[in-house]
């Protein structure tokens, strides 16, 4: 049985409060996307969804794509913290790679929902221009959806490792680490079959960022309440 390592101090203040805000900014926001809970298949509907709350849609992107950055930076502090040259600071290493790689790739993905949100408010809005602005969205539409199931992937992947250095790095309870562990591995098969791109797919990532964000939150919560004692 793997022993814990000692945590070479508290973990940040600006990491700590990051572990808290960034997965309620990513879950919450999500859910009150114009589009959340849409077929992404159904790209007519789809689009004419988005343009109808183009501006508050593109408001929420950037708060989601704030929470990812959040979240990466607490996934950094605890990197920080881990002893070096242990098992948790390698683990947590690989785990802050993939999120730092993972992070990237939202921001692309964001960028894609951004301009694929702008061009559908224009499809909608009945000009000249509508009919070459649906064909602009729809291309968004496709490398949005591309760019962000790459994305499920990568963040899935690094929830693997971040979980198994949690698990051994002493700085929270270690059922925090093999829970994460576990979700990381059981996103990656969900998601593989059921791609984001599909209803089935939206839905469960939509379940797996619930889930997420409740670990993530409540052991943000409990490191806390560590430190406060």
């Amino acid at each position: 049985m793997t022993t814990a390592d000692t945590p070479s101090g508290k973990l940040h203040p600006i990491a700590k409060w990051s572990l808290i805000i960034g997965p309620i900014l990513v879950v919450v926001f999500n859910f009150l996307m114009p589009t959340s809970g849409m077929d992404p298949g159904e790209v007519v509907p789809y689009l004419t969804t988005l343009g109808l709350d183009a501006g508050i849609a593109q408001i929420y992107m950037v708060l989601i794509l704030l929470g990812a950055i959040l979240y990466t930076r607490a996934i950094i502090g605890l990197y920080q913290i881990a002893p070096e040259n242990s098992v948790s600071h390698q683990r947590l290493g690989v785990g802050m790679l993939g999120a730092v790689a993972a992070l990237g790739l939202w921001g692309v993905a964001i960028g894609l929902g951004l301009a694929e949100a702008s061009a559908a408010e224009t499809m909608v809005a009945g000009t000249a221009k509508s009919a070459a602005a649906g064909a602009v969205g729809a291309a968004m539409h496709a490398g949005f959806f591309g760019v962000f199931q790459v994305a499920i992937y990568v963040a899935y992947i690094s929830l693997i490792p971040i979980g198994g250095g949690i698990a051994v790095s002493g700085i929270v309870r270690r059922e925090f680490g093999w829970v994460i562990t576990l979700l990381g591995l059981a996103a990656i098969i969900l998601t593989s079959i059921m791609p984001f791109n599909t209803e089935a797919g939206t839905m469960v990532f939509g379940i797996v960022a619930i889930i997420w964000g409740v670990v993530f939150l409540a052991m943000g919560l409990m490191i806390m309440k560590q430190d406060m004692d």
